[in-house]
């Protein structure tokens, strides 16, 4: 018996909706539209548990800028459409496209998260 766990929704979602899970939470900024039910971390009083799973396109650093826009418009208007929407949606990933400064804004704040942990004395084992 699993008493709690951290799952991702893709992976367990099946289980929640034949009854053998319950999500109890959903630990992103708003509530999950597979789980509508669930409340956030933050709604249940736990602010500092939130966390988010995001998945990003990387290009080189010396890819030039109009390559880069070029390539992030083509992303920003695939994510929008709604043949990938629904297929993210299988998936039980809600897609949200943010601008690359957001994105790079994202990336600072989880690079700040590394201090928490290292601070913690957590070392990764096999």
């Amino acid at each position: 018996m699993i008493a709690a766990s951290v799952m991702p929704i893709g992976s367990s979602l099946g289980l929640v909706q034949s009854g053998d899970l319950r999500a109890l939470v959903t630990i992103g900024p708003r509530r999950c539209p597979f789980v509508p039910a669930a409340p956030t971390v933050r709604e249940a009083g736990y602010p500092s548990l939130e966390d988010l799973t995001w998945f990003a396109f990387f290009v080189s650093a010396k890819t030039p800028a109009p390559i880069v826009d070029k390539l992030n418009a083509a992303i920003q208007a695939a994510l929008r459409t709604d043949e990938v929407k629904a297929g993210m949606a299988k998936l039980a990933v809600e897609p949200d496209a943010i601008a690359m400064e957001d994105f790079a804004r994202l990336i600072a704040s989880e690079s700040d998260r590394k201090a928490i942990v290292e601070a913690t004395g957590f070392v990764p084992t096999d």
